[in-house]
């Protein structure tokens, strides 16, 4: 029977193996240019666009996290800078009101956010589709509530103010490195997250959480386990924007700064990390430079979000990644691990 076999399976399978491994040159390549453009960048552009660079950085790193639980598990959560903000008053409360030392508001906001990711994480693991939507706008409604109840520790209104970065790390060019490279070491990490059995696990749970039930997983405890991740990159961009802004308020945990990172993500494309990134980059620029010169700057980033919807349902990265895949492959559609999850 295996005599019998076409001869041109040989050829089909070199060829789709040939164009991965092309495919993979030259995403390697293009991380690398970014990095290498990323890295120039205080030497070719002013302070004010290094500033913006930085922000877009930490928005990305905010927005993958956001990616890992509403594009690898399918959970949308609209109260994740609950724990954003969690980490900003924790650290910001040592640093302004206990005049504790640098390393102490590091530990305190970890410790916090991470904690908070915890409870949220109890609060919303036994709940699924729109149920799990409400729970974590609730979830971002309370900390945005206390943020303006806790006077005597979050300052209200007004914040916490009294937030210096270490002598070692105060010129602006300097912190702009180290927040490229903690975004770059998270990053990593994230990448290794979805590719490992755990990030399979959450692609199960975004296509049939029953199934993952049947094949004898806790899918409570894995929605547990995923906001504890989620919830430390999400701890780790809180704490690099403490200290870019040197301040926190009540609007760092509002529910705009929950659903603007979820724009992020659609906008490069869900379950696609990379597209998170480029999507907080084209809102963070829009929102902080063209804003300058464009009055009506909102019309323009709706009609961006309409734009995608309507012609690349997939995201910028997703829609980009099935175009070239079907190109290369003479119209073959590219398998699903190819697609999103590992772009």
């Amino acid at each position: 029977m295996s005599s019998t076999s076409p001869s041109i399976t040989p050829s089909v399978t070199e060829r789709l193996i040939g164009a991965i491994d092309l495919t993979r040159g030259l995403q390697l390549a293009g991380i690398a240019a970014v990095l290498g453009l990323l890295i120039a960048a205080p030497y070719v552009v002013n302070v004010f666009i290094v500033g913006l660079l930085a922000l877009a950085l930490v928005n990305g790193l905010f927005a993958m996290s956001i990616d890992l639980m509403a594009g690898y598990a399918g959970l949308v959560t609209l109260g994740h800078a609950g724990v954003l903000a969690s980490a900003m008053y924790g650290a910001g409360y040592v640093a302004d009101k206990a005049d504790g030392p640098f390393w102490l508001q590091l530990l305190v906001g970890l410790a916090v956010g991470l904690g908070m990711s915890a409870i949220f994480g109890l609060m919303a693991m036994r709940s699924s589709g729109v149920y799990f939507i409400m729970v974590t706008i609730a979830q971002g409604m309370i900390i945005w509530g206390l943020s303006i109840r806790l006077n005597s520790i979050t300052g209200a209104e007004n914040g916490l103010l009294g937030i210096r970065r270490p002598e070692a790390i105060a010129p602006n060019w300097i912190y702009y490195y180290l927040v490229l490279a903690v975004v770059t070491i998270c990053s990593v990490m994230l990448f290794v997250v979805v590719r490992s059995p755990f990030g399979l696990s959450l692609r199960g749970l975004r296509e049939s959480e029953v199934r993952v039930r049947m094949l004898g997983h806790n899918s409570a405890l894995l929605k547990f386990y995923l906001f504890m991740v989620s919830g430390f990159f999400a701890t780790v961009a809180g704490l690099l924007l403490l200290y870019l802004n040197e301040f926190v308020n009540p609007t760092d945990a509002i529910l705009a700064s929950s659903a603007i990172p979820v724009l992020m993500a659609i906008l490069g494309g869900l379950g696609t990390m990379v597209g998170a990134m480029i999507g907080a980059f084209i809102i963070t620029f829009i929102q902080n430079f063209v804003s300058l010169y464009v009055e009506r700057w909102p019309i323009l980033m709706g009609a961006l979000f309409v734009f995608v919807m309507l012609f690349a349902r997939d995201g910028i990265v997703g829609t980009f990644s099935r175009w070239w895949y079907r190109t290369i492959q003479n119209g073959r559609s590219p398998p699903e691990r190819l697609v999103g999850a590992d772009t």
